[in-house]
């Protein structure tokens, strides 16, 4: 049977307590730079889901517009203003409401997105075809987080089962417009 005395002292050594805590520091370390990128990982992810989500309703709220106009053989004219409006005649056709954010280095409040088009007519195949740029205007230049491209047939200017135009359609820059014969 063993004896214990008196001399046996309960706790930790100088020497235990420095390792006890060197450990945790690093431990810690290293879990706060998982964390940082764990939410950066979000953030990225976050951002690009939202530029698409941006670009999709843009680019809907326009070929149904264009579409509508086509069906009625009405004239259309369509540009983004000030990167928030899609307006077609001088009228408001679709706006997101945008949040406000804080440029970085700055204190200007500004849209968190720009959203700029871009449209060509391929009168040979009766189809528009377009780009929908989103930046992010976070950053000072902005960064483009989405290029959505995309087209359609204009159904209403094919007939007999070969493509036909109906009208004129020119493009420069950011507007389209289209004018029935």
């Amino acid at each position: 049977m063993r004896c214990i005395s008196k001399k046996n002292k309960l706790g930790f050594t100088l020497l235990e307590m420095m390792l006890s805590i060197a450990i945790i520091t690093i431990v810690s370390g290293s879990l706060v730079t998982v964390m940082i990128a764990i939410k950066d990982s979000y953030l990225t992810t976050y951002n690009a889901d939202d530029s698409t989500d941006y670009a999709m309703l843009y680019a809907q709220g326009f070929e149904n517009s264009f579409l509508y106009h086509v069906q009625h053989k009405e004239k259309g004219e369509w540009h983004i203003k000030n990167h928030e409006y899609l307006m077609c005649n001088g009228k408001e056709v679709f706006k997101l409401d945008m949040m406000k954010v804080t440029q970085k280095g700055t204190s200007t409040d500004v849209n968190k997105w720009l959203i700029d088009m871009d449209y060509k007519w391929d009168k040979d195949k009766s189809m528009v075809t377009y780009t929908i740029t989103v930046t992010d205007n976070y950053y000072n230049p902005g960064v483009v987080r989405c290029k959505y491209s995309g087209g359609f047939l204009v159904p209403q200017m094919i007939q007999h089962g070969r493509l036909k135009v109906e009208g004129t359609i020119t493009a420069s820059g950011s507007t389209i417009a289209y004018s029935p014969s």
